[in-house]
């Protein structure tokens, strides 16, 4: 951008952006063009072929980044602003992340606030979570589950089970062989 450039050539060890990781899912295929919106979201949840803040200043500097393989002469994948006359996709990619873990908080009461003292303490112990799941309730209980990093999981599951008898919970189970 600094230098008024059109595009910014980025080269990895992949010949561009695929519909899914290929290690994973070998019929994978690139993708020729993708959105900056695409490409946000991609890196937001999993994918590990950009980070997040390089798109994110490519687009708001309007610069086009081309990502393509150190090692061959495959023309990779532009990554640029939403076309409006193109056809819109349903699914671009599919990205995964198994850098998760799941908590799961059982029998917690269903009323006001207890979720945010939950969350709250959580907070408090600057443990980062992502997903939340709180399931409908059934006689006045119900249960919540949520993902944070791995490297965080036994200090949540602490926190949780410090929590258990104040927030009037029946259990605290957790699962690290997950994926987001």
């Amino acid at each position: 951008s600094a230098l008024g450039a059109s595009v910014c050539e980025i080269y990895t060890d992949v010949t561009g952006v695929f519909s899914a990781d290929p290690r994973v899912v070998p019929s994978a295929r690139r993708l020729p063009r993708v959105s900056f919106e695409e490409m946000l979201e991609m890196a937001a949840t999993g994918g590990r072929v950009l980070m997040l803040r390089s798109v994110e200043f490519a687009r708001r500097h309007h610069v086009t980044l081309h990502v393509r393989s150190s090692f061959t002469w495959e023309p990779g994948t532009i990554v640029t602003k939403e076309d409006p006359i193109m056809e819109q996709a349903v699914v671009t990619a599919v990205t995964h992340d198994t850098s998760e873990a799941k908590v799961t908080v059982t029998g917690v009461p269903d009323r006001p606030g207890v979720a945010a003292r939950l969350f709250r303490a959580l907070a408090d112990r600057s443990i980062n979570v992502d997903m939340i799941v709180q399931n409908i309730s059934s006689q006045g209980a119900t249960d919540i589950s949520f993902t944070v990093p791995k490297l965080d999981l036994i200090t949540s599951v602490e926190v949780c089970s410090g929590l258990r008898d104040e927030l009037g919970a029946s259990g605290v189970t957790s699962d690290d062989d997950i994926a987001r």
